[in-house]
C-alpha cells in the first residue's frame, strides 16, 4: 500500500523561522506558492481516509492513492504563512490543526510526485488536476456538485472558466453541463461566497475549505459515479427527489423500478444515451436516439424496424451533402451558448456518442440540396425533415 511520506520540518508563528538559517538572503529564497483547488482536494481526501475531524464516518477503502508526493514540498496557509513538510505524519499534524480560520490553500510549483515508481514533475494546476482525474478514489469538486440530495445551491453563482474569466451559472442544469464528462479537463472553480440551502436553512459557504467540509458530511461524498448529467427521479415520502444520474440514485438504494418522471407534466423521463432505434412513419423512416424517446412519441418495440444494414448517415455525413446550415448558429456547450460560423466550428461541438445531432439552440434555418429552405424547431423536427428530404 502506497502512503504519503511527509515530515513536518517547521510550523511556527514567527515568520522569520520560515527561512533556512543558511540562506544569505532569505527573502529571495522564499518559495512562491499558488492557491490550488487540486491541493485542497488532495488534502481533503487525506483527512477523510485518516479519520481527521471534519469528515463523515465514510472512508475510502484504501489509504493508498495513485500518486505520492516527493519531498520536501512547500505549502501555504490562507493567511500567507508558509510551511515546509516532508513526511506523512507531519502533514497529518498540520491537517489535524486546521480550522475555518486557518487552513492550507496553496502549494509551491513545481513539485514532484511518484506514480508506480516513476517520478513526474507537476508544473502547474492543470497538471495537478490531471493526476487527480486519474485517481479512482479521489473526489474532485466536479464530483460533489452532482449530489442534489444533500443541499441545493442558490443560483445564480459565478465560476471561473478555463481562461480564468468569470461567467454566470444560472441554474443546476447549466452547472451540470459545465462539469459533465465531455467538458474534459475543466476543474470547477467557484467564486465564493455562495449560499446553499440545507434542511430548509440558508448557509453561507465562504471558501473552498468550507465547501469541502459541507460535502464531507453528505451521504454521496463517498459515491464514485461518472460525471454524466442524465437525471433520474424517485418518489419519496418527502416528494420527488432528482439525482444527476442512475449511479447516484443507486448510492441511496434505488434502482430503475423506483424511477418516476422528473417533470409531472412530461411523462417521458428519457436518458441521453445514444442507442438509436428506427420507426416507419408516413413521412419515412425516423431515427430516435434511443427506445425511450421513440416510446414518448407513441411507438412501442413492435414498431421498431431495422435502421438499415448499413448505419444511417450521421449528422456529419449529411451536413453539406444533404443540407446546409444557415450561419451564424448557436449550440449549447458547457452551460453556455457558443456561436458557430461554419461547418468546421459546428462539428467541434457535436459529440455523436451522446446525441445524433449537435445541441442546437433552436430554431435554426437549413436549406436542403433539393432547394427547400425551412426553419427547424427542434431535434425531433430535424430528424423528420431529414427523413423526408435526404433519401
Amino acid at each position: 500500500m502506497k502512503k504519503f511520506k511527509l515530515l513536518l520540518l517547521l510550523l511556527t508563528v514567527s515568520a522569520a523561522i520560515f527561512y533556512s538559517c543558511s540562506d544569505s538572503n532569505p527573502v529571495e529564497n522564499e518559495a512562491i506558492a499558488s492557491k490550488s483547488i487540486s491541493l485542497r482536494t488532495t488534502l481533503n481526501a487525506i483527512k477523510k481516509v485518516n479519520g481527521i475531524s471534519g469528515k463523515n464516518t465514510l472512508t475510502t477503502q484504501d489509504q493508498a492513492f495513485c500518486f505520492a508526493f516527493v519531498y520536501p514540498i512547500t505549502l501555504e496557509y490562507n493567511n500567507g504563512t508558509q510551511v515546509t513538510v516532508a513526511n506523512f505524519e507531519g502533514l497529518l499534524e498540520i491537517l489535524a490543526n486546521e480550522n475555518t480560520a486557518l487552513y492550507i490553500e496553496g502549494i509551491a510549483f513545481p513539485f514532484q510526485v511518484q506514480q508506480e515508481g516513476a517520478v513526474t514533475t507537476i508544473h502547474d494546476e492543470a497538471e495537478f488536476f490531471a493526476i487527480l482525474q486519474a485517481c479512482d478514489n479521489i473526489q474532485v469538486v466536479n464530483d460533489f456538485v452532482f449530489d442534489f440530495t444533500c443541499y441545493s445551491i442558490e443560483f445564480p453563482i459565478s465560476v471561473l472558466d478555463v481562461n480564468q474569466v468569470s461567467i454566470t451559472v444560472h441554474n443546476q442544469a447549466e452547472l451540470m453541463q459545465l462539469v459533465s464528462s465531455p467538458a474534459g479537463t475543466y476543474q470547477l472553480d467557484i467564486v465564493f461566497p455562495i449560499n446553499v440551502i440545507q434542511n430548509n436553512q440558508t448557509i453561507v459557504i465562504h471558501d473552498l475549505y468550507e465547501f469541502f467540509e459541507l460535502n464531507n458530511d453528505c451521504s454521496a461524498s463517498n459515491c464514485l459515479c461518472d460525471l454524466v448529467y442524465q437525471p433520474v427521479c424517485v418518489q419519496t415520502p418527502a416528494g420527488i427527489v432528482e439525482y444527476s444520474n442512475e449511479c447516484f440514485a443507486a448510492c441511496d438504494g434505488y434502482d430503475q423500478n423506483d424511477f418516476v418522471s422528473c417533470d409531472p407534466n412530461n411523462p417521458c423521463p428519457c436518458p441521453a444515451n445514444f442507442e438509436p432505434v428506427c420507426v416507419q412513419t408516413s413521412a419515412g423512416v425516423v431515427q430516435y436516439d434511443n427506445a425511450c424517446r421513440a416510446e414518448c412519441d407513441g411507438f412501442t418495440a413492435a414498431d421498431f424496424i431495422e435502421c438499415g444494414v448499413a448505419p444511417l448517415p450521421t449528422f456529419g455525413e449529411l451536413l453539406s451533402h444533404c443540407f446546409v446550415v444557415h450561419y451564424p448558429a448557436q449550440v449549447q456547450f458547457q452551460g453556455a451558448l457558443v456561436t458557430v460560423h461554419n461547418d468546421g466550428e459546428l462539428l467541434q461541438y457535436w459529440f455523436p456518442a451522446q446525441s445524433a445531432y449537435p445541441a442546437f439552440n433552436y430554431p435554426i434555418t437549413i436549406t436542403f440540396t433539393n432547394g427547400i429552405t425551412t426553419t427547424v424547431l427542434g431535434q425531433s423536427d430535424f430528424q423528420i425533415l431529414v427523413a423526408q428530404n435526404c433519401n
